[in-house]
């Protein structure tokens, strides 16, 4: 760990810190595990004794990453991956920060799963996990979870990962109790029965190779009726808002109606 180190200094880097708006050429200087410094020429006025110089010329230094859309084999896929193994490879690509989806086995769908997950992050794992947890029973869109209770837990959002739920009764109270608890629902924005057995873009380059192709319409479709039931709960409280970005938003009628924040 860094706090085991002797000081680092990072120099000639392309600083990047987007909530201090920084956007510079310079030095950034570590010591104990934390940021000490962070300007031009700190190298030339002098570092502490022992400190090890790292030339970052033509590498950016920024904040870690966060990856909103962890696919995580632990509990169940342990063979796959666990949460030790994916935080290590997060950590590697600057990431530290990942919220994992549900769909584990067992899914994150109970309080129990959530404390679990949380637990062996906190165990095994070198960057962040938040996970997200169900928003149907099962992942099998027919009832939904106790949103309140998995959010207690420490579920930071709900979704059933890359599945779309159908049923739009379902959606419909998922978010008018995301409403009265203050949840997020990340929803998967496609009509399974649209795409089939699609595995890319409908149109002249998928008919050419003779693939099965996904009309655009399989997204928007979704997009305009989870947009529209939004506004359904919007209407009794107006700190709900759709916010969606899929690649069939621009083209939505929703789009039209709602502006610029559905897309």
């Amino acid at each position: 760990m860094l706090s085991d180190r002797r000081p680092i200094l990072l120099t000639n880097a392309r600083i990047i810190d987007p909530s201090r708006d920084l956007d510079f050429a310079g030095d950034l200087l570590i010591a104990d595990g934390l940021i000490r410094d962070t300007k031009r020429g700190i190298g030339a006025a002098g570092v502490p004794e022992g400190t090890e110089i790292v030339d970052c010329r033509d590498k950016i230094v920024a904040p870690g990453l966060v990856d909103l859309r962890a696919f995580v084999g632990e509990p169940g896929a342990e063979y796959r991956e666990t949460l030790a193994s994916a935080s290590q490879a997060a950590a590697a690509g600057g990431v530290t920060t990942i919220v994992c989806q549900p769909d584990t086995n067992p899914p994150i769908d109970e309080p129990p799963v959530v404390d679990f997950v949380l637990r062996r992050a906190r165990d095994t794992a070198i960057v962040h996990v938040h996970p997200m947890a169900a928003l149907t029973k099962g992942l099998k869109g027919e009832e939904m979870t106790e949103l309140g209770l998995l959010k207690a837990a420490g579920a930071v959002a709900f979704t059933d990962g890359a599945k779309s739920v159908t049923n739009a009764q379902v959606i419909r109270r998922a978010l008018t109790y995301a409403r009265d608890f203050d949840a997020l629902i990340v929803h998967h924005t496609e009509d399974p029965n649209l795409v089939g057995e699609g595995v890319m873009n409908e149109g002249e380059f998928a008919a050419r190779l003779g693939l099965s192709g996904v009309p655009k319409a399989a997204e928007v479709i979704m997009l305009e009726r989870d947009v529209r039931l939004a506004a359904l709960a919007r209407d009794s409280a107006p700190r709900v808002e759709p916010n969606v970005v899929r690649a069939g938003a621009q083209d939505s009628k929703a789009h039209q109606q709602f502006g610029p924040e559905v897309g």
